[in-house]
């Protein structure tokens, strides 16, 4: 599945070029506006100068006999101009000095005519003139100025763009270089550069990003390490009272040969001697949790079949009570494993079938390097009543057993179907 995010890089670019083509996009519109708003005071000027001069030199009361005059068609009565200035404008300018204007342009085509007039008063009566520029005429008075104003334009255009794209990239030149250092230094953080000060990444706002990112690192380290410490010291003060207790039970066990004992103290001891395993599998677990990822395991030729039967024999007392069987299939198989994540891993899942099995029969099948457990498993088994073996309950369970499968190497799957629960283990 692809990644549909945008970069920071990426946005900062396409941001600065639309700011400047935007920009560039105005600036050349509003220079259009101004050219042609120049060019209309122009002809107005010029215009008013021609009534100025037709006035002095000729004067309104020889209008009859002079229709243009300076390139201008002029005349006393606004009825009295060509036909073409009274379909532009019906109503004629209202006020002395008003230029009145008519195109045909658009946005992508030059204009075919260009229809200018003007009323001028005078001591004598008001004077009105006209003009149509069509495009022949037309290029002989605006080229030049039209291609200088074009070319103006596009060459401010092409400096504008060229200036914002070189600022732009080095603006994410002098960011991204702090930034991507910022990056690199959070991902090589380890227990000995979060014991380091802050290297200086130039802007305040990173340094401070910086700070925080190695105060949260610390701080979840300092949690890390201290429940790392506690496993290690629970797990290796705990050997020692579990070892004083497995030696004191078969002390027991051999006293109790020599001499007649009741069925209550039997039951008790069983009960101590069910607590101790527990607790000594339950080291075992927290003192290989408590291994580092990198640290290299030593494997070692293990009887297959030997080890699932030694499991199984230890994990019997979870059954007493109960009716159920076990049926144990095994072949001959020698697997270069390590002992003690094995040990736990296959202990976990004899253990959780014998726990979670009320009735029927708990199937253990070995084949190669596959191992299969199978349990029934009743609907209502949250409601059945709890027993002694409860009381000394695995908390890690399945959990337990697919962190260490993933961390081994070891593939590992657990399906529940018509009241079967199923797990297999390939080595």
């Amino acid at each position: 599945m692809f990644n549909t995010r945008i970069s920071l890089r990426t946005v900062l670019i396409s941001s600065f070029l639309a700011l400047g083509l935007i920009l560039v996009a105005a600036y050349s519109l509003v220079a259009k506006d101004h050219f042609i708003r120049g060019l209309d005071a122009a002809m107005a000027g010029n215009m008013e100068k021609t009534a100025r001069t037709f006035n002095e030199v000729i004067g309104v009361r020889e209008i009859e006999k002079i229709r243009e005059f300076s390139g201008f068609d002029v005349a006393s009565q606004w009825n009295s101009l060509p036909a073409y200035v009274q379909s532009a404008f019906p109503n004629g300018p209202g006020d002395s000095g008003q230029l009145l204007k008519k195109e045909d342009s658009s946005w992508f085509s030059h204009p075919g005519f260009i229809i200018f007039a003007m009323r001028y008063d005078t001591a004598y009566g008001p004077l009105y003139l006209s003009q149509k520029l069509t495009h022949p005429k037309a290029s002989t008075v605006l080229p030049q100025a039209a291609r200088q104003n074009r070319l103006f334009t596009l060459t401010v255009s092409i400096l504008v763009i060229t200036f914002i794209v070189i600022i732009s990239w080095l603006l994410l030149r002098h960011v991204s270089r702090p930034m991507a250092a910022l990056r690199a230094w959070t991902h090589s953080l380890d227990n000995e550069k979060l014991s380091r000060p802050v290297p200086d990444f130039l802007y305040p706002e990173l340094n401070e990003m910086a700070e925080l990112i190695r105060n949260s690192l610390s701080s979840v380290q300092q949690a890390v390490d201290r429940e790392r410490r506690f496993l290690r010291h629970a797990s290796h003060e705990l050997r020692t009272p579990i070892s004083t207790i497995r030696s004191n039970i078969e002390l027991q066990r051999k006293l109790a040969q020599k001499r007649e004992i009741i069925a209550n103290e039997q039951e008790i001891v069983d009960r101590i001697d069910r607590a101790s395993l527990t607790m000594k599998h339950l080291t075992e677990t927290l003192l290989w949790l408590n291994h580092e990822p990198d640290t290299p395991l030593q494997p070692e030729v293990v009887d297959l079949p030997e080890l699932i039967r030694e499991l199984a024999a230890e994990m019997t007392y979870l059954l007493a009570g109960k009716p159920v069987t076990t049926e144990i299939s095994t072949l001959p198989c020698n697997c270069n494993v390590p002992l003690v994540p094995a040990r736990i891993i296959l202990g976990n899942l004899i253990r959780n079938a014998y726990q979670h099995c009320w009735e029927g029969t708990v199937v253990i099948e070995q084949r190669g390097n596959r191992i299969e457990i199978s349990n029934p498993v009743q609907p209502d088994a949250h409601n059945a009543p709890k027993k002694s073996s409860d009381i000394t309950g695995y908390g890690l369970g399945l959990e337990l057993t697919t962190t260490l499968s993933e961390r081994i190497g070891w593939h590992y799957t657990s399906s529940l179907a018509k009241n079967i629960h199923r797990v297999v283990v390939e080595i």
